[in-house]
């Protein structure tokens, strides 16, 4: 088939008259600035803007080509699932970004699937949202934040989502955003560079230490940027797991880990994209986790992602059977994609 790209954003331009022409609905208001970018506030949050390139299909197609990259699965942009939103008005917002990312893939099918927006902040409705998504729209999975407005996975309040996902047997794609710390990290970009690799760790131990896979023990999360620091410090998570459970710390930290095994032991649920920009890297991160859990990922259109990932992987000391698996095998796998 070729390459597939997991970690690629788009927002249909649909939305935006959606969101304009049914604002007090759906809680969302748009504001367009001088430059002609438009701002989305939700339920009276922040304004966020709409990057340019989000909409942008002619320079997606010809990153794609250049890029080698036969197939990218639709993202949305993360700070524009609305986790402000409640009730009722948080579910519609997802199902109408969702229809209008179906209008885009029947526009071109050959090109491009999608991960659903779902609204996490209310469980189930999201398991509504990614039934939907999955049985109705032909989407391959769902996409979330590592956090809902600071309120992390360790709450049993999330089971509805998870067990969903489970049922539908689909992979949960998950990409930082309002990183924990972040208003120490406005200098020099380091919000980025350090706060959303960080936050992705953060999520990622308190989903396994809370215990979220024992209960859901075939659930499967990909990750992005390489999994944050997860990967290259697991065997300090490891260590935690073991020290915590001993006697004399339980006295002292009585939320030691609930998890029932290593956290390496949980690599078996969990996928990282490659964007970790050298070959170097790559390598160890494919040694550490296996090839069959790596994905391609370019993070199109933002200034940190990375176009010509597929040379990467093609220069990694490894068979071609494991480059084949990074590149197309493991995505078409998860998202359920046959060679034409």
């Amino acid at each position: 088939m070729g390459a597939i790209d997991i970690h690629h954003h788009y927002v249909p331009e649909q939305v935006i008259g959606e969101a304009k022409g049914h604002g007090d609905a759906l809680g969302i208001e748009v504001s367009e600035d001088k430059d002609g970018t438009f701002r989305f506030s939700f339920n009276g949050g922040p304004r966020y803007p709409l990057l340019q390139g989000l909409t942008d299909v002619e320079r997606r197609l010809e990153m794609m080509e250049k890029g080698k990259i036969a197939l990218a699965a639709l993202d949305p942009s993360t700070q524009l699932l609305g986790y402000d939103l409640r009730g009722e008005q948080a579910e519609s917002w997802c199902r109408v970004y969702n229809e209008c990312v179906k209008e885009f893939l029947d526009k071109y099918p050959e090109q491009f699937t999608a991960m659903a927006a779902v609204p996490i902040q209310e469980p189930a409705r999201a398991a509504r949202v990614l039934d939907h998504a999955v049985t109705e729209l032909d989407f391959r999975g769902a996409y979330i934040a590592t956090n809902v407005n600071h309120h992390y996975y360790d709450s049993e309040d999330f089971d509805p989502f998870w067990a969903k996902a489970q049922e539908l047997d689909v992979l949960v794609f998950m990409h930082p955003d309002n990183p924990a710390g972040t208003e120490l990290m406005g200098s020099f970009g380091l919000r980025l560079v350090c706060g959303n690799p960080a936050d992705t760790t953060f999520s990622l131990g308190l989903l396994i230490y809370s215990g979220v896979f024992d209960r859901f023990p075939n659930l499967k999360i990909c990750t992005c940027h390489g999994g944050g620091f997860f990967p290259y410090h697991l065997s300090r998570f490891d260590r935690e797991f073991a020290t915590g459970k001993q006697a004399t710390r339980r006295a002292d930290r009585p939320n030691s880990p609930r998890c029932t095994a290593t956290p390496s032991a949980y690599l078996k649920n969990l996928y990282f994209d490659t964007l970790v920009y050298d070959v170097e890297t790559l390598d160890f991160l494919r040694r550490k986790v296996g090839a069959e859990h790596l994905m391609l990922g370019t993070d199109f259109p933002y200034v940190l992602g990375d176009w010509q990932g597929v040379d990467k992987v093609e220069a990694l000391s490894c068979s071609d059977a494991e480059k084949q698996a990074i590149l197309e095998g493991t995505a078409s796998r998860l998202l359920k994609i046959s060679a034409a």
